[in-house]
């Protein structure tokens, strides 16, 4: 302390029973800022807190009556400053003493909204402070002089500082400022704009004392310092700048990289599908092409008997229309099992739904499932993947298909429905009369490797069916009791 008056002759004294004080807080700082303190160290810390408040009331009350006065004498002998007791302390310091000893005890209440607002009274009284500092860097004798009486000193106020920024950061991850605990980009700005709001007001108020002299001023000190901030704050920007530009690269690299993983399981899952549908598809194939080789048989019978060619039209005619819808059915399936990334496109939802029923048309015909359709005429064309929208309707109805093995004949049906919800969103509802589902079973169909096929399934193709619609801003969920049958809706939005 004499070093840095005689450094700077007229900077105003730190009291003892301020830096008296200080101890309390300090003190009570460390030791109520790990996560869980022990019992013994909340106890001491709580009793200095208190004890800071008691100092800072007796250095209140010390400006309003004499009796207050002489308490404030007769505790500074108890500590054994008597004789220093009758050094002038500010009201000012008495307050900021209450509030953040104030802080300190509701910190060690150790609850998130008792938190919040000892971080929030830090915070305002630090903000306080910084007028503080102006005053110091300007020379007004109003920031520290207060009815005629010293008011708070440059080292106090910077004491007091460091103690508010102490209160807010020891328990930062769960009051206002947790964002400051993330790791993200949001985190990261925020604490570098901290550091610089922490680093210069004090600045402020100390470089212009300590450096003045007969060459350089407290405005010329104030200018330099603000260019070197001006300058330190442009190379923190541009630094945030590089920084937040890679961690979007990475975040896109990332997003890429899973949208292309989804892609090539969706195709898996195409795959798998079409595998558990050869039979069927084998067999609608085999209709076509033997109707093709009853044709042709009949107009090698017709050449040989030297018929009239006219009689040739009509056989030849039914060659191509069963090669073309043999043709068709290749089409459709090698549509749905191409690879491709995903791509949206403006399309008709009901011309959709008819390409994957379609597709299911043996499976469905093979159990005798009639596939019923309610398709309102209100539905618009929208912005989908056409195929990956395929692959949630063929997922569905086969699972819907596939649990009505045990369901009577005569009580087996599947409903596709089409309209636009109160929501103006358009939604698909696919109904099954089988045997429903319980609640835990409910909870988890959605969830990756959960089948109701045992060896059969492989449990992603409803978890990849959530994620295709999730990724066109819908949502799919399922509707079922036990011995009810199923509902399962997606929605997609109209762009």
């Amino acid at each position: 302390m004499p070093a840095l008056y005689r450094v700077a002759p007229d900077l105003p004294p730190m009291s003892p029973a301020t830096a008296f004080s200080f101890i309390f807080t300090g003190m009570a700082l460390l030791l109520l800022q790990p996560e869980k303190p022990g019992a013994f160290q909340l106890m001491v810390g709580q009793v200095l807190a208190v004890g800071g408040i008691l100092l800072g009331l007796l250095m209140l009350l010390k400006f309003v009556s004499r009796e207050a006065a002489t308490a404030f004498e007769s505790v500074m002998s108890v500590v054994g400053l008597s004789t220093l007791s009758s050094l002038p302390s500010s009201p000012q310091t008495g307050l900021a003493f209450i509030l953040t000893s104030t802080g300190l005890l509701l910190l060690s209440l150790n609850r998130p909204k008792l938190v919040n607002v000892a971080q929030w009274s830090a915070l305002f009284s630090v903000m306080a402070l910084v007028v503080v500092f102006f005053g110091y860097a300007h020379k007004e004798n109003m920031f520290y002089v207060f009815a005629d009486d010293v008011g708070i000193a440059l080292h106090t106020a910077t004491a007091f500082a460091l103690t508010g920024w102490g209160i807010i950061l020891a328990k930062v991850e769960k009051g206002f400022f947790s964002i400051m605990a993330s790791n993200g980009a949001g985190g990261l700005v925020v604490r570098r704009v901290i550091i610089l709001m922490a680093l210069f007001p004090p600045l402020l108020g100390w470089l212009p004392v300590l450096l003045h002299s007969s060459w350089l001023t407290h405005t010329q000190v104030e200018s330099m310092l603000a260019a070197v901030m001006v300058l330190i704050v442009v190379a923190m920007v541009i630094r945030l700048a590089y920084r937040l530009e890679a961690e979007e690269t990475l975040r896109t690299g990332a997003e890429d990289s899973a949208r292309q993983h989804q892609a090539n399981l969706a195709h898996m899952v195409r795959l798998n599908m079409m595998g558990e549908m050869a039979s069927g598809i084998a067999h609608e194939l085999n209709q076509p092409l033997a109707a093709v080789a009853n044709y042709a048989g009949a107009c090698q019978r017709m050449i040989h008997a030297g018929q009239d060619a006219q009689r040739l039209l009509e056989p030849l005619d039914g060659i191509q229309k069963q090669a073309r819808r043999a043709s068709e059915i290749i089409r459709r399936l090698r549509a749905f099992v191409r690879k491709q990334q995903p791509h949206k496109i403006q399309t008709s939802l009901e011309h959709v739904i008819h390409e994957a029923l379609l597709l299911i048309k043996t499976s469905g015909g093979k159990h005798n499932i009639p596939l019923m359709l309610e398709l309102s005429d209100s539905v618009p064309d929208i912005k989908m993947d056409a195929i990956q929208i395929e692959q949630v309707i063929l997922n569905i109805v086969q699972n819907a298909v596939d649990a009505m093995n045990e369901t009577a004949s005569q009580c087996r049906q599947v409903m596709v429905r089409s309209f636009v919800n109160p929501e103006g969103m358009v939604q698909v509802n696919i109904t099954d009369t089988g045997p429903g589902m319980d609640a835990a079973l409910r909870e988890c169909i959605f969830d990756a490797f959960v089948t109701t096929k045992g060896q059969k399934g492989m449990g992603i193709g409803l978890s990849l069916c959530r994620s295709i619609i999730e990724a066109h801003g819908g949502r799919l969920w399922v509707e079922s009791e036990a011995g009810q049958g199923a509902t399962f809706s997606f929605t997609l939005p109209v762009e």
